[in-house]
């Protein structure tokens, strides 16, 4: 069949709403008029154009065993849970005055598989079209559209899906500028002479003295400052990731999830890549954590299994997504000039 000829055949959508089209397509008769036989096809034509209209407004009435939810119109716009059915709470949700509450991508994932109906106002009813506006434009100050779509798709596949939470970040050793002891009188009046002796040019390098290492000097100067990983001076500031991804397992629970299998940071495939400042501050959360149950495991790199790792989803506006994953291979620690040159002189005397 060529491709005029597929254009002059007639779909019937009629049937997608189980209705049989009452008059078929029919040459005309001998003594008949052409145009009786045009006009049947233009009302059958807009039949079949209504049976689509109907099959795609059509609601599917959600299930008598449903989870039930009332949402909360003011932010952080919870979904507080008043009749439980089935499974899906198990592995989602938290206790917030006494009652299982969910966030709102959590509602939205269990409106859109007719797990879970939804209640404004203690009876209009809220669809999932509500919510992917309210994720768009309203959210809680932290959940995007981007952000729903990688968890949405993550449980799909099955995985239990939370929020990350904030990790301990390991603080560079380092005295805090407003507990450091006052200068002494001598050491004022010393400073106070080498500043009016010393030209410009000859002036120390730090001039209040307080870095008395190599170490402390170059981590002073660097970009990054001296340790494995970037370890931010201030830890309020250090980014976080976005979802914590567990496997299923039937000795999971909720209360405990204990550390998760994947991390997760999500970002538009427009935006673009953390930059090294970015990286290395993710990857200094993720120090010491091993990093064996990403697959396929990294071969010939410096850290192996305790190379920090995590996972980067990439959302496209066509709904795809493409996951990437980041694992730091290790970073020389310029600043710790005396180590390395013990090393060297020790590798010279072996060979």
């Amino acid at each position: 069949m060529d491709d005029t000829e597929q254009d002059e055949f007639l779909v019937d959508y009629s049937q997608l709403i189980k209705k049989k089209s009452s008059k078929k397509s029919q040459a005309p008769k001998r003594g008949e008029k052409a145009n009786a036989a045009n006009t049947a096809n233009q009302e059958q034509l807009a039949a079949s154009r209504q049976a689509l209209f109907d099959s795609i407004s059509h609601t599917v009435a959600p299930p008598n065993n449903t989870s039930k939810g009332r949402l909360d119109l003011s932010s952080p716009y919870y979904t507080t849970i008043t009749k439980i059915k089935g499974a899906h709470l198990h592995s989602m949700g938290f206790s917030h005055q006494g009652a299982i509450t969910l966030f709102p991508e959590e509602a939205a994932f269990l409106v859109a598989r007719n797990a879970l109906t939804v209640t404004r106002n203690h009876h209009d009813p809220v669809s999932f079209e509500d919510f992917c506006e309210l994720l768009c434009e309203c959210g809680d100050g932290w959940i995007t559209f981007e952000k729903y779509q990688a968890y949405a798709y993550l449980k799909r596949l099955g995985y239990i899906v939370m929020r990350s939470k904030k990790l301990a970040v390991a603080m560079a050793t380092q005295i805090p500028a407003n507990q450091q002891p006052p200068p002494s009188i001598f050491k004022l009046f010393l400073d106070a002479i080498t500043y009016w002796i010393k030209p410009k040019q000859q002036r120390p390098l730090v001039w209040d003295y307080r870095c008395t290492s190599y170490s402390q000097i170059y981590s002073t100067l660097q970009i990054i400052p001296s340790s494995p990983w970037y370890k931010p001076f201030y830890a309020p500031l250090c980014p976080a990731f976005d979802w914590d991804v567990y496997k299923p397992s039937a000795a999971w629970k909720k209360k405990d999830p204990g550390d998760p299998d994947f991390r997760v940071l999500v970002r538009n495939m427009s935006e673009r890549m953390p930059t090294l400042y970015e990286q290395s501050q993710f990857f200094g959360q993720l120090t010491g954590i091993p990093n064996a149950k990403y697959k396929p495991q990294l071969k010939q790199t410096a850290l192996g299994l305790d190379g920090p790792t995590f996972l980067m989803a990439l959302v496209g506006d066509t709904e795809s997504i493409t996951f990437l994953r980041l694992t730091g291979d290790g970073l020389a620690d310029v600043s710790n000039v005396k180590a390395q040159n013990r090393k060297k002189s020790k590798t010279w005397q072996q060979s």
